[in-house]
């Protein structure tokens, strides 16, 4: 079971982590006005959920953290389309209304023990129609390669000190991903990555706080991604329920 007053913790502290949110936050509301969804469920907001960025949508939270969650309630104001849960979403799923327009899972899959079973549950609430959207983080990442080549890791899919702190449990690469991906009973609509991040979360920041790189930098890794399609520091899949389990419904 995961320390989630810990995580909550160290994840406030992780500094280049924040810029790094902002990004995976942009690249999601992509593809939310790529699918123009009415409704959308999201899984784990963190301390910014997307209804701060994204108003044409109505919106179910699931947050398991207290500290996410009562943050979020505050958020939400006077909004009534905003519904706001706080618990696991695998001990939940039963209760939500099925179904809806989108689901996001933003960086989550890797962190949980079980990711089999989440997807499982993800499909229990999802129409025919309904677009997922995951994003994790890549094995394949630059900062990775660099890492094995400078004798830091033995192979890119070793758990980091980071990978540790924040109590992941997975390292994907972009087949393995897309492999539990499949046999949980989804297709693939859009896949790649983005953020080409060349050092670590630590380096990265040490280099923002001295001046040597920039927002202009930033913004630059980002659009790197599409030059550069299997190295960005992040995966994403879009995927919907696979033909095959349509006629279960």
């Amino acid at each position: 079971m995961r320390d989630l007053s810990d995580y909550s913790e160290k994840y406030s502290k992780n500094n280049f982590e924040e810029y790094k949110v902002e990004y995976r936050r942009r690249k999601v509301i992509e593809f939310i006005e790529k699918y123009n969804p009415d409704h959308i469920l999201e899984i784990g907001c963190g301390m910014d959920p997307l209804f701060m960025h994204y108003e044409k949508a109505s919106y179910t939270l699931v947050e398991p953290s207290t500290i996410f969650y009562e943050n979020a309630r505050k958020l939400v104001g006077k909004r009534k389309d905003i519904q706001c849960i706080c618990g696991f979403f695998e001990e939940v799923a039963t209760e939500l209304k099925s179904h809806y327009d989108m689901v996001i899972c933003s960086s989550l899959l890797h962190e949980v023990e079980k990711p089999e079973d989440l997807l499982d549950h993800i499909k229990q609430i999802c129409s025919a129609d309904t677009i997922v959207h995951i994003n994790v983080p890549n094995a394949n990442s630059l900062h990775r390669i660099l890492g094995q080549k400078m004798g830091v890791i033995a192979d890119v899919h070793e758990m980091s000190e980071n990978n540790i702190a924040f109590q992941q449990n997975h390292v994907y690469d972009l087949k393995n991903f897309k492999d539990i991906v499949l046999r949980s009973g989804f297709e693939i609509l859009d896949e790649g990555s983005f953020f080409v991040k060349p050092f670590s979360h630590k380096q990265m920041y040490q280099m923002l706080e001295m001046g040597i790189i920039d927002q202009t930098v930033l913004e630059g890794l980002y659009l790197m991604g599409e030059e550069l399609p299997e190295y960005g520091s992040e995966l994403y899949l879009n995927c919907r329920i696979g033909e095959e389990n349509k006629s279960d419904e």
